[in-house]
């Protein structure tokens, strides 16, 4: 099987980038944008609260011992493999429990993801392609989930790193088939989606294959690093298939799947133009090196799409089609992207220089603009909601009211996680013997063994109506608690309809 390190180098070289000095150079702009980065996600991980999500991860990382941990996840309390919770966990160790420490291996797998994508693409153009893939990442959705207790970042990382053993080392050395296996172990361990950063890899093999030629040494050593986790988080992954497969929120669609490629790079499509109209002004005879180590990783590169494409398929089992789920794909189509830049303009260093210049300036823009308003972050409006809860919580505690009850599982935890009187939250259930059938939920009652909760039905409110405030209930339970003999006084509609019970 032909690999990329076999592939004949293109012997011209781009004019005004070589030399140790001007590759140091373009070394220490890298580290100066990366330690920017890493700055102001600290900054904006300290400014956010958890949403839901990240609530379960810092619960589940929590929980007394290792073994408990484990036992939790094979009992569907949340969606991921049990060595993220441990990665969290040891942060927090380190650092105390805050949201800066939960968010911490995030922040520094977003950082390691841009200079090890950097360093991928210098070897393979040079050190101003080099910065144009690092970019890439900057503009792309890996930002945002470089400040969430969640392992997305991690992903990234951890593709960058398979991406960069695979182009940059010798096919026929243990080491390097080794490493890409144990990487490859690694990310299955971490998500469990990882194990799709293979298909590019069998893509582009498949397409070279030759009749009785046999898989590349680490394409067989990712195949084993992909079983082996596999097989040990069976019992995490079947249970929580059992509950939650034929009904998780992520059920695929089109919409969905084309989604997903915007969300990857938001604003894609204009930066995209943007370049076009660079290449056009400032290279107009633009040269083309069909052939190399270079174009061989960029046609690796591209194949990186078929991450979410793969997803989809997979998905119509799972119901589990998120565009994050495939963030993966980033360090592949960051490097493809620059070297196809660099194919076509190499001989033109303005306009590389003009489209880095661009991307780094909307990639800092945007940061900036996140670090001035990091309040503008929020997911389903979360953030908001939870800290006015919080500062109706103060009013409510100086008045009678002894239970807050909520409607709403996800505002429900958020909440109880920063109250200051958590006993005092309440999820209201419609019936004891009715079937959960909302996601969320069942989540929290799965999760209720280990991180006590309250659940109330009509009856536990009738007893306790007198005291009792209700967070966002819908217009249907409204109707029905005032069919029940119940009456109502509705006294606040933002961020949700509060009601008193009399």
């Amino acid at each position: 099987m032909e690999t990329l390190e076999q592939r004949v180098k293109v012997t011209s070289s781009p004019v005004g980038h070589k030399g140790n000095f001007g590759q140091f150079s373009y070394w220490i702009a890298a580290l100066v944008v990366t330690a920017f980065y890493l700055a102001t996600t600290i900054y904006l991980a300290s400014h956010r609260l958890f949403w839901n999500d990240e609530v379960l991860t810092v619960v589940v990382s929590r929980l007394p011992h290792w073994t408990t941990i484990w036992t939790a996840l094979s009992r569907a309390v949340d969606s991921q493999p049990p060595l993220y919770y441990l990665i969290v966990r040891f942060s927090e160790s380190l650092f105390g429990h805050s949201e800066v420490a939960a968010r911490l291996p995030s922040v520094l797998a977003m950082a390691s993801a841009m200079l090890i994508t950097f360093d991928c693409a210098r070897r393979l153009t040079d050190g101003l392609h080099g910065l144009l893939a690092l970019f890439v990442l900057a503009c792309s959705m890996l930002p945002y989930y470089g400040y969430e207790a969640r392992p997305y970042a991690l992903c990234v990382m951890l593709s960058a790193v398979s991406f960069w053993i695979w182009v940059h080392s010798n096919n026929n050395k243990v080491l390097p088939t080794i490493l890409f296996g144990f990487v490859m172990f690694l990310g299955v361990a971490i998500h469990y989606y990882f194990v799709l950063t293979l298909v590019p890899y069998a893509l582009w093999e498949g397409s070279r294959w030759k009749p009785w030629e046999l898989p590349s040494r680490k394409l067989i050593a990712g195949t084993v690093g992909i079983l082996v986790p596999a097989i040990i988080q069976a019992p995490v992954i079947l249970s929580f298939g059992r509950q939650f497969g034929h009904n998780f929120m992520g059920h695929p669609t089109f919409w969905v799947l084309g989604k997903t490629f915007s969300d990857f790079f938001p604003n894609g499509l204009l930066l995209l133009a943007l370049t076009v109209v660079c290449i056009a002004l400032l290279s107009p005879e633009y040269t083309v090196a069909a052939t190399g180590a270079a174009a061989s990783a960029e046609v690796l590169g591209w194949l990186f799409f078929a991450i979410p494409l793969a997803g989809f398929v997979v998905s119509w089992k799972t119901n589990a089609f998120f565009p994050r789920y495939f963030i993966a794909a980033l360090p592949g189509v960051a490097v493809a992207f620059s070297c196809c830049i660099w194919r076509h303009v190499r001989r033109r260093s303005l306009a590389s220089a003009a489209i880095v210049g661009l991307l780094a300036l909307w990639a800092f823009a945007n940061q900036l603009q996140v670090v001035k308003h990091p309040e503008s972050v929020d997911r389903a409006g979360s953030q908001g909601a939870t800290r006015r809860y919080l500062s109706l919580e103060n009013t409510v505690h100086r008045s009678d009211i002894r239970h807050i009850v909520f409607f709403d599982a996800l505002p429900y935890l958020e909440a109880r996680y920063y109250s200051r009187y958590p006993e005092q939250c309440v999820l209201f259930l419609l019936g004891p013997d009715e079937e959960i059938d909302a996601h969320a939920t069942r989540v929290l009652f799965n999760l209720d063994k280990y991180y006590p909760m309250q659940f109330w039905t009509l009856d536990d409110l009738k007893e306790r109506a007198r005291d009792t405030m209700l967070i966002g209930p819908t217009p249907n339970t409204l109707k029905a608690m005032e069919e029940a003999g119940f009456e109502l006084e509705v006294s606040v509609s933002e961020p949700w309809k509060v009601a008193y019970l009399r």
